[in-house]
């Protein structure tokens, strides 16, 4: 185990052309003098050689910025800037998903925090069943915040002679299975919960070899599909879950849409 707690690094993009709530649209007046490139505080600008570009597009926060001195639109010189509403984002997404929750849902999860020019909550729905209330009344508690509170759990607490097993914190990563999401999702998690001292559960589509360094805090489950069940892959688990009921499958296993049956998905599921 790594250093307590583990140190959050933040990650280039994966996508070359991320898609944003906004468009820029540069004219041909243009002169690249670079002022945007200084002014724009979300680092939207940068040059490529001498010309300046709007390569972090999906980084601008639009009309939000309207009237501040940072905006791109009212300063240039030569007014070769305009910004427009991404016409993309109005067939993306229905009214209790909406562009902004979908868009906002993206970027935190690209940068790790939520964008204030979007609404990222709650969408159209009013809150509904995604909505959380908690009440915190510290007043009525006898305690000092100032005391160590440990947040570990034995989860296996019956002495049966089977082996113990301790998480630093009281959650693990339920179960998202190959080909659902990708394996680069799996190992980010995979790597998170053994710096958190946790673990992640491979979901009902095979253990892929790829998660074995991980192994310690990795749980494999065995579904109704059996997809990728063998023997070498329960014995190397700690941990295996058992999901015998769930009425989206009956009997078959989650289903994936055509896109991502890759060949490696394919192979992992036996289905080639």
């Amino acid at each position: 185990m790594g250093s307590w707690p583990p140190e959050v690094k933040g990650t280039t993009s994966r996508f070359k052309r991320p898609l944003g709530k906004y468009k820029i649209i540069k004219r041909a007046n243009c002169n690249n003098c670079g002022l945007c490139v200084k002014l724009c505080p979300c680092g939207v600008y940068k040059f490529i050689g001498k010309k300046v570009m709007p390569l972090r597009e999906y980084r601008c926060i639009g009309f939000s910025c309207e009237g501040s001195e940072h905006y791109c639109v009212a300063q240039c010189p030569e007014k070769a800037l305009m910004v427009i509403k991404n016409p993309t984002i109005e067939a993306l997404g229905d009214y209790r998903w909406t562009s902004d929750l979908i868009l906002s849902t993206w970027y935190q999860a690209e940068t790790g925090n939520p964008p204030d020019y979007m609404e990222y909550k709650i969408g159209n729905s009013g809150g509904g069943f995604d909505r959380l209330r908690f009440s915190f009344e510290f007043e009525n508690q006898n305690f000092s915040l100032k005391e160590d509170v440990s947040t570990t759990i034995d989860l296996n607490r019956r002495n049966d002679g089977r082996p113990q097993v301790t998480i630093s914190v009281p959650w693990y990563g339920g179960g998202m299975s190959f080909g659902s999401v990708s394996l680069t999702t799996m190992l980010a998690r995979a790597k998170a919960c053994m710096e958190w001292n946790t673990f992640t559960c491979t979901g009902e589509g095979g253990y892929p070899e790829a998660l074995i360094p991980y192994k310690d805090h990795v749980i494999t489950q065995v579904a109704t599909g059996l997809f990728g069940v063998r023997e070498e892959t329960i014995k190397r688990a700690r941990i295996v879950e058992f999901k015998y009921a769930q009425g989206a499958k009956p009997g078959l296993g989650g289903h994936l849409l055509g896109d991502k049956v890759t060949p490696d998905v394919a192979r992992m599921r036996e289905s080639v």
